[in-house]
This record gives structure tokens, sequence and C-alpha cells, in this order.
């Protein structure tokens, strides 16, 4: 008699999401914050953390989200609030994260 399988497990992986923008000054990137925050999306179901960095003349981002699928499921709204804005969004860099340890 074998053992019953209930399936395949799936795991999800956080990971960690760089946003390079191909421009985007400190007062754009406020302007599409509001912009989320007003929709209701400016804490999306998902993300674990958002950090925005740079000069004021070049801002670009950083998230961890609790799964690539979050992610993706994400992406598009915010990239079309980020299109509405005049920004391209560049660059988007997807990594899974090796450790989640926040020392």
């Amino acid at each position: 008699m074998h053992p019953s399988r209930s399936g395949p497990t799936v795991r999800h992986v956080a990971v960690a999401v760089c946003i390079t923008p191909t421009q985007m000054t400190k007062d754009d990137y406020d302007r599409v914050i509001g912009e989320l925050e007003a929709s209701g999306l400016g804490e999306p179901d998902g993300r674990l953390y958002h950090a925005a960095y740079g000069d004021d003349n070049q801002v670009q981002m950083f998230e961890v989200w609790r799964s690539e699928e979050d992610f993706d499921a994400h992406r598009d709204r915010m990239f079309a609030v980020l299109q509405g804005a005049g920004v391209d969004a560049g660059g988007v860099d997807v990594h899974a994260l090796h450790s989640d340890h926040p020392d």
C-alpha cells in the first residue's frame, strides 16, 4: 500500500523588485504615490516593503513582495499610473530572495 499524496506543494518565494524608471523626479514620484493612494492601490496585497531612493531628478524604487504572483497581480495597474503621470517604468528586475531575515 502506497501512502496517499495530496498533490504538488506550491511554495511561494518572496521576491525583491527593483524599478528603475528612465526618468522620474521626486515630484513625479510624489504624484504617482498620491494617485496610487487615491485609487486604493497605495498598499497592495502582498507587498511587504516599499522604498524610494535616488536624488531629486532620478528616483528609483525597491520593493519586497510575498511572491512574484502577488507582484504580477499589481504590476499592470501600477505601470498604468506611472504611464499616466508621463513616467516610463524603465527597467524592472525581479529576483527571488535567498534570505528574508530582518537583520
